[in-house]
């Protein structure tokens, strides 16, 4: 091996030229794959990072349908149909919540409605989020408020975000000028009435509620279609997707309470001989109570709270993330156990389409560096066979000596390895140094496109150790295959020929 070296070293001093173009290729080569997947692995984690952080969590439950379900609706090969609801609600949320590897639960409805302002012509489309506004805004803080507030528990309205507004506001004051021939400067803000319309299975729902506020989101959200989220009360959002509230329990009423229920027809009500406050008393009931022929509502009220029906989703956040996927399984299997219909999901299949699309713009882009990757190994393939070519004299000379084939194919391939070992580190210093300069200065999005592959307004890439090595497997196996051609064409020569061969 000694004596292989040190001719490999001998003759890749001597062909410094060739050796030099070689080298560059490998290096432009490894830079190319070391920053492109650095930059392709930070907006991947940018991505994922912010769907869980903001929307989907790390887990997400939902109810079974023939298409794919996500946090935006189900998909099917006809169109979108409606959301099931998420079956056993309560025995799901009470295992979620007593599991130890689940951090904080909370719960979601999804719908969709034509947003209009009173009855000015124009409109908007909205994607409506029917959260539990407490937990919700604990485990997801992903919006600020530029005018208004949020939702309180138990009132009607919605929060629109700024691009809702604006894109409602732009469509009223177009249309208005059309039919009227004036310019319109109608702006909505917080305290408006807003119009939803929603169609679907239970028909044509119309509901007027009050704009409580108007968001920002906290990153980036053009071009995966976000920005088109309005959040909404639970029951408004219930009313217009034909839902109700389900209170899946048993209510205990003792004999006071059942009293009125003695009388004989609904005529006795109004018999003087029938008096609903001695019914009462006799029948033990609190005079407080009388003042109300609905009696004591303390029970209807709490189990209206507990709120155990007629919810899509149910979002958890994993205690250890990187143990989500074996929370999943468990849960999975619990359901098949139960025989639940429910289904768990990581960030992706919440995500639904809006990380389909991610993964369609990461693909192409990984396309790309493929073919870069191929281009350069023509570059080089070519480059060694003329460079062969002509040591096609050296090689028939050492094969003249009693050099054998083993032997010449092992001096070529050490010599490739060198320069891939050599030129590559070169690459990989070079590709630390750029991604170190890109992390400082940011890499600036300048249309949808970038905002969608840079999960925000700029991307800050990191140095992967994943892309390192995958760089310098990819150059090493680049330099074997082009080395491979060139040198069973020298081989195929005669020795004699070959040192005959200037």
């Amino acid at each position: 091996m000694s004596v292989l070296a040190r001719i490999a070293f001998r003759n890749l001093l001597e062909h410094k030229s060739k050796s030099l173009i070689i080298g560059t290729i490998i290096s432009v080569g490894v830079i190319v794959l070391v920053v492109g997947n650095s930059l392709m692995n930070t907006a991947s984690l940018g991505i994922r990072r912010g769907f869980i952080e903001n929307y989907t969590g790390d887990i997400m439950i939902s109810g079974l349908a023939e298409g794919e379900v996500s946090l935006f609706g189900v998909r099917s090969p006809g169109g979108i149909e409606d959301t099931p609801t998420l079956p056993n609600y309560g025995t799901i949320r009470s295992y979620l919540d007593d599991r130890a590897d689940v951090k904080m639960v909370t719960s979601q409805i999804t719908g969709y409605a034509r947003v209009t302002f009173q009855d000015h012509p124009g409109d908007s489309f909205s994607i409506l989020f029917g959260v539990e506004p407490e937990s919700y805004r604990k485990m997801f803080e992903n919006i600020r408020f530029i005018e208004g507030r949020d939702i309180v528990p138990g009132e009607e309205g919605i929060v629109m975000s700024v691009e809702r507004v604006e894109d409602l506001n732009e469509s009223i004051n177009e249309e208005t000028e059309k039919e009227t021939g004036e310019k319109s400067e109608i702006t909505i803000k917080s305290g408006d009435l807003i119009r939803l319309t929603s169609y679907g299975n239970a028909g044509i729902k119309i509901r007027e509620v009050p704009l409580l506020g108007i968001f920002e989101f906290r990153h980036a959200s053009e071009g995966l279609g976000i920005d088109l989220i309005s959040y909404i009360s639970i029951q408004t959002l219930r009313a217009l997707s034909g839902l109700t509230i389900g209170y899946q329990g048993d209510f205990d009423l003792d004999d006071g309470e059942t009293a009125l229920l003695d009388a004989e027809s609904f005529d006795d009500f109004f018999d003087e001989a029938f008096s609903v406050e001695e019914q009462g008393a006799s029948a033990g009931l609190d005079e407080s109570k009388l003042d109300s022929i609905l009696g004591d509502t303390t029970k209807r009220d709490a189990a209206l709270q507990i709120d155990t029906g007629s919810w899509n989703y149910l979002l958890a956040k994993a205690d250890n993330p990187r143990n989500t996927e074996r929370s999943i399984r468990s849960i999975n299997a619990w359901f098949l156990d139960k025989g639940f219909q429910a289904q768990a999901g990581n960030w992706e299949f919440a995500a639904g389409p809006f990380a389909k699309t991610a993964d369609v713009i990461r693909t192409v882009f990984n396309v790309a560096i493929i073919i870069v990757g191929i281009v350069a190994l023509i570059i080089m393939m070519n480059t060694l066979v003329i460079s062969v070519i002509e040591r096609t004299s050296e090689i028939g000379t050492m094969r003249a000596l009693g050099a054998q084939k083993v032997f010449i194919w092992k001096l070529l391939l050490f010599e490739t390895f060198t320069i891939t070992t050599l030129f590559g580190g070169v690459g990989i210093l070079l590709s630390i140094a750029i991604i170190g300069i890109l992390n400082l200065v940011g890499i600036p999005a300048t249309n949808v496109f970038l905002r969608i592959l840079f999960a925000g307004d700029a991307l800050r890439p990191e140095v992967s150790i994943k892309s390192i090595a995958s760089a310098v497997a990819i150059a090493s196996g680049v330099g074997a295959l082009a080395h491979i051609y060139p040198v069973s064409v020298a081989l195929k020569i005669a020795p004699v020929r070959a040192i005959q061969t200037e």
